[in-house]
């Protein structure tokens, strides 16, 4: 692929249609304000799962902070400080409130403190799980022995005021659970135990694993409160990832996969409905679903759900009339991206999020139509959104762009930050951030994308730069805080950086054919919409042609092997968790076969395709020194990615480094990894830009 040359660069720019506003004046730093380091991205409190109460008068939401996670409250007025709810024992996590608001249930592996008691035990059906013993009444009382096995239970604790309350003691734990809408009974997720005898030969170390056999499925159970009985719903061949009750309690709508392989749970959905008296399989909806929710009406008519696009891994949102079959695809056909959605009170429409270009809108669904209106815009990045019984609070965490995630509530169109949780950022030097916009030199389409200035930005100056790439494929940069481990902006723009964050097309944002845009092309669908954007910051004076850097986690270090195998134009780069090679990770990555063959068709027939793409096949054109970062654990991207375009490097002679990290999956979870690969970042922009 031929290279372009400065004449080529000119005439493009020339073509470039910029919509680009920049500040007035520079913005003075302070120099009272501290310079973001790693260290101080990976001590932030992350704040998670905001869930408003029915009456819409407190929000319940977690706090991850020192290895452990908590509870908090507060209320929706904003009148009263936040406060920890559930103090004592372990982590707790899942908070949800009873239907009439009186008590927060969550998950936690706390002690029981009724364990071992008598009148504490509770029954599995005569459906149990494969390899558990029943009696021969049809019912097995668990003993206190077996409970004692560890996982997750659930709890409650009252509103008002009052001790943590046990509700289950089921052996192997829960995963997830959710109220029937009566409150009188709970359906949970439990995966199966393990077998007796697969646990005592590992036990002696003859431990081989027969790979997709003796499986351990995600069931689905309905516990009875009034008399602890635990009841087996779902079939033995079925595997759940998320359900709802419906409005009366008699079903259950579910997404499930065939086995519980992570390439069926996140490719190969269906959406289910069983009757929870009988567990009958009442319905079976087309394929193609998407992992994140299903949400049944108020009217118990119509269930919400997302479904994959055909050529990519975004989802579109699908209303589905459980009776008649007629199923309503919204904003397939709209420039944005429908991200989540809660129903109304009446059931005759939604409220949703809605990513547009790096923006997010709330809009209002029309449930017979699908129609969409705008009602609102938000300051940042809102996500979990949650809503009262009547509609009108809504909560949400929410990044802003010069925060990171807090809880938010939205009344009668007022939104409102209500947390504090990290007030340490006030005092950090961030920079300014910006939406940008500009035109594709390749077929005029508008890209979008997200600037970030340094601290003190003089327009006369020209700066390093680096084009930070998301993963995804269709994933998006919007106005949020862009400072974790792996969102590398705020700690660049704070070390006198300008950070380029695109989303070409492939991304979220711009609708499902702009996501849909890299059918069969990765790579060289991108590459122009990048180095455009690269061009109107040089054009504009802001970029230092001769000081720019690309980098990337997971598809953004693909997107980063493939720039610097295409182009010279970066001085250096960073690939964290990179494709290098789509013929191998087809037949290694933990979501083989249906990810890639979604993107490129099957791999029998498309070897060339998959062949073409591959950064790999590209090495001797790399000139641009390159830091390698992979977790050895990784099953998403495996470890043998990073080694190929790694060890590929050093065989051409080219500048490189790779550093592995111990257990780290596809994304990190040790403090000590994250800030660690981010040190490194840093220091490996800052020897070959400064």
């Amino acid at each position: 692929m031929m290279r372009p040359d400065k004449a080529d660069i000119m005439k493009r720019l020339a073509l470039l249609a910029i919509l680009f506003v920049l500040p007035c004046e520079p913005a003075a730093a302070s120099k009272d304000r501290k310079t973001v380091e790693p260290g101080d991205l990976v001590s932030l409190r992350n704040v998670r799962e905001a869930r408003v109460s029915p009456d819409g008068r407190v929000i319940a939401y977690l706090v991850d902070a020192e290895q452990k996670t908590t509870v908090w409250l507060v209320s929706t007025d904003g009148k009263s400080a936040p406060r920890p709810f559930v103090l004592d024992g372990e982590s707790a996590v899942s908070p949800a409130w009873t239907p009439d608001g009186k008590f927060l249930t969550f998950l936690s592996k706390r002690e029981n403190p009724l364990r071992g008691e008598k009148s504490f035990h509770f029954s599995f059906s005569d459906a149990d799980a494969p390899g558990e013993k029943s009696s021969s009444t049809g019912d097995a009382e668990v003993t206190s022995e077996h409970a004692t096995q560890k996982g997750r239970q659930i709890w409650m604790i009252p509103l008002d005021g009052g001790g943590v309350i046990p509700l289950t003691d089921i052996p192997g734990g829960i995963k997830k659970f959710k109220w029937s809408r009566n409150g009188k009974l709970l359906a949970f997720v439990r995966r199966d135990p393990e077998a007796k005898v697969l646990a005592e030969r590992r036990a002696l170390k003859a431990d081989e694993v027969e790979v997709d056999k003796n499986y351990r499925y995600d069931r689905l159970w309905v516990f009875d409160l009034a008399t602890r009985q635990a009841r087996l719903l779902t079939p033995p061949d079925l595997n759940i990832v998320e359900f709802d009750w419906s409005p009366d309690g008699k079903r259950i709508a579910a997404s499930a996969s065939a086995t519980p392989r992570v390439n069926d749970v996140e490719n190969v959905l269906k959406i289910v409905v069983f009757d929870t008296a009988t567990g009958h399989l009442d319905k079976a909806f087309p394929g193609n679903a998407g992992e994140r929710i299903v949400r049944w009406s108020p009217t118990g008519s119509v269930l919400a759900f997302f479904k994959l696009a055909p050529t990519t891994d975004t989802t579109v949102p699908v209303l589905y009339d459980v009776d008649s079959g007629a199923e309503t695809v919204i904003g397939s056909d709209i420039p944005a991206t429908v991200k989540d959605m809660v129903w109304d009170r009446q059931g005759n429409s939604l409220t949703a999020t809605v990513l547009k270009g790096v923006t997010f809108h709330l809009v209002k669904i029309d449930a017979r139509s699908g129609a969409l209106s705008e009602s609102g815009t938000f300051e940042g990045s809102p996500s979990e959104l949650s809503a009262s019984v009547d509609g009108e609070t809504l909560a949400y965490v929410q990044e802003t762009r010069d925060h990171p995630g807090e809880v938010h509530a939205r009344v009668g169109g007022r939104e409102r930050r209500l947390t504090h949780a990290n007030t340490q950022v006030e005092s950090w030097n961030l920079g300014t951030e910006q939406p940008l916009t500009w035109t594709s030199s390749k077929d005029g389409r508008s890209i979008y994308g997200v600037l970030l200035l340094p601290p003190g930005y003089d327009k006369n100056m020209r700066y390093k730069t680096v084009v930070h790439l998301h993963g995804g494929p269709t994933s998006a940069w919007d106005l949020g805080f862009h400072g974790t481990w792996y969102d590398w902006g705020r700690v660049l723009a704070s070390h006198g950086y300008v950070v380029l964050l695109p989303n070409p097309r492939g991304s979220e944002g711009g609708g499902t054919s702009f996501s849909e845009a890299i059918d069969r092309n990765w790579g060289d669908a991108e590459l122009q919409d990048i180095m455009d954007g690269v061009d109107v910051l040089i054009s504009r004076g802001i970029a230092d042609p001769a000081r720019l850097g690309i980098g990337g986690w997971s598809y953004g270090g693909y997107l980063t092997a493939w720039a610097v195998t295409h182009t010279d134009r970066f001085k250096v780069a960073v690939a964290g968790a990179a494709i290098a090679d789509l013929i191998s990770m087809a037949t290694t990555t933990d979501i083989a076969p249906d990810f890639l063959t979604r993107f490129y068709g099957d791999l029998t027939s498309h070897r060339d395709l998959y062949d073409v793409h591959s950064p790999i096949r590209f090495l001797e054109h790399c000139h641009t020194p390159t830091l390698v970062l992979h977790g050895e654990a990784d099953t998403r991207v495996p470890i043998s990615q990073g080694e190929e375009f790694y060890n590929g490097l050093r065989f051409m002679g080219r500048e490189t480094q790779m550093v592995r990290y111990p257990r780290e999956w596809h994304f990190f979870d040790e403090d000590s990894h994250r800030r660690d690969s981010m040190e490194r970042m840093l220091h490996w922009y800052d020897s070959h830009l400064n």
